[in-house]
């Protein structure tokens, strides 16, 4: 899938390319692992939310695609199994949590 490289977000005071939300969007989803936090208290719902409502409509699909490069990347690592299952259920509750709220909001 080709992604727009002209998708930019402002977060933080600090800009995003699409190359440095990925980064931004794996290195929060495990800073998740290590929070162990509830949903809609962690950056990276934070994040996500931010990234929904900056993207144009047509750019959204970038939310899903990275849960899937980040699922991918979860699931090809090192990591102990259970934590990895872990990680991803958590990473997942995040962005269907953003993802939900954005949409109620938009209504």
């Amino acid at each position: 899938m080709e992604l727009p490289q002209r998708v930019s977000i402002r977060y933080k005071d600090t800009s995003y390319n699409m190359s440095e939300i990925r980064l931004k969007t794996v290195q929060l989803a495990f800073k998740i692992w290590e929070e162990q936090s509830k949903p809609r208290k962690t950056e990276l719902y934070d994040f996500i939310l931010t990234c929904l409502k900056q993207f144009d409509r047509q750019d959204r699909f970038i939310v899903s695609y990275l849960f899937l490069e980040l699922t991918d990347m979860i699931r090809n690592s090192s990591l102990e199994r259970t934590m990895r299952e872990v990680l991803i259920k958590t990473a997942f509750r995040e962005f269907a949590c953003a993802l939900t709220d954005f949409e109620n909001a938009e209504k």
